[in-house]
């Protein structure tokens, strides 16, 4: 075959430029410190290397969840902590009001300060994380829960959901819970109920004394009509108060004694046309404080000493109803951290796996590199001497 001077350069070039491009590749490997700089370098390693990187991608969104369910859990503890202080503390002033030497001054100085602590309550069933979504609203978190007043009564805005994140492939993590459930599901003791007036009520009639021998456990609403005239519906067996119970009446100047079904229930006041009692074995928190505050502001000792009563009984039973809640906070909180500890050890297995896969060992990259510039060099100097053979540089 004959060997033109085109063929030489050409073919000293290619050797030049390949020998240029595998010391670049070694300069990458040891500049970046990775073995594995694209699939061609190893295509086995690479695959492997991609399956594990998106499982790390994945492990690393759940340990980012598991970090705002933690923070989530706190806040809600926080909260329901500062909801158990308050709880004690009206419980506390509700006892001392049973202080048969108080003046009327010094009831009307309990009442504003369980008013004060009412409007405290109701900012603490409103929290909000740093979001500013409601963390007691269930799924409506964007809506304010409890929305109402002392002088009008409170309602619940929000619904029965919890929200949720998952932490885990195999596990969905509530991280809050329903300000229903805590604050409007509180029980009355076994054999007793909460008999209350509505907090809408223009006129001065309330509750001073129930008697609850052939109680039934259902709920009943009592409204009163012009009169006045009372009717009174059980809730429980007709929700849609279809057919109205006509108590028994009794009256004794102010006091007004309503019979029905083996219960008894006594008012001490004058009631207006429309207002209304309701009587159960449910009540909610803000209902039975509301009622302690107006029983305060009466004037009445044995409406305020029932009043009291109720108080107690339903702070109590509030506080056991926050306890479950904080119980089952507690536990989910002991699980995020479990799950963190499992997350933290897999995200260092992805990366010791990944590493073995992608790295480079230093001391074979860097003898690579010396390697591939001593073969440039080679070809840069084998390239020399060829190109310079010519026979004129044998005349003379």
């Amino acid at each position: 075959m004959r060997i033109s001077t085109g063929m030489i350069y050409d073919a000293g070039v290619a050797s030049i430029q390949q020998q240029n491009s595998k010391l670049l590749d070694a300069q990458k490997q040891v500049a970046t410190g990775r073995r594995v700089l694209s699939p061609a370098d190893d295509p086995v390693a690479s695959a492997r290397a991609l399956e594990v990187s998106q499982s790390k991608s994945v492990n690393d969104l759940y340990a980012s969840n598991q970090a705002y369910a933690n923070d989530a859990l706190k806040l809600v503890d926080s909260k329901l902590g500062s909801v158990t202080d308050l709880l004690t503390y009206v419980r506390t002033r509700a006892v001392e009001s049973g202080n048969g030497t108080y003046s009327s001054s010094e009831f009307a100085a309990i009442a504003s300060d369980m008013t004060q602590q009412f409007s405290a309550l109701q900012s603490l069933a409103n929290s909000q994380d740093s979001t500013g979504e409601y963390v007691f609203a269930g799924y409506r978190s964007n809506a304010q829960p409890f929305a109402g007043s002392l002088a009008g009564g409170i309602t619940y805005q929000g619904d029965q959901g919890q929200r949720s994140l998952q932490i885990s492939a195999s596990r969905i993590l509530p991280v809050t819970s329903s300000g229903d459930q805590i604050f409007n599901q509180i029980r009355a003791p076994a054999g007793s109920a909460y008999a209350l007036a509505g907090a809408a009520n223009t006129g001065t009639a309330l509750v001073s004394a129930t008697s609850l021998s052939g109680y039934n456990g259902h709920t009943y609403a009592i409204s009163v009509g012009a009169g006045p005239a009372y009717q009174v519906f059980d809730s429980t067996a007709d929700p849609t108060h279809a057919s109205p119970i006509t108590p028994t009446v009794t009256s004794s100047g102010t006091t007004t004694t309503l019979a029905f079904g083996g219960i008894s229930m006594t008012l001490t006041g004058t009631p207006a046309a429309g207002d209304s009692y309701s009587l159960g074995t449910v009540a909610g928190a803000f209902d039975v404080l509301g009622n302690f505050v107006r029983s305060l502001q009466s004037g009445n000792a044995a409406v305020t000493a029932f009043g009291a009563n109720q108080a107690i009984a339903g702070m109590d039973a509030a506080q056991d109803s926050v306890s479950q809640v904080r119980s089952a906070v507690g536990s989910r909180m002991v699980e995020v951290e479990s799950q963190q500890n499992v997350t933290s050890a897999m995200t260092l297995q992805y990366s010791e796996t990944l590493s073995n896969l992608q790295d480079a060992d230093y001391a074979s990259a860097v003898s690579n590199l010396t390697q591939r510039s001593t073969y440039l060099q080679a070809a840069q100097q084998s390239f020399m001497k060829v190109s310079n053979l010519s026979l004129f540089n044998y005349l003379s």
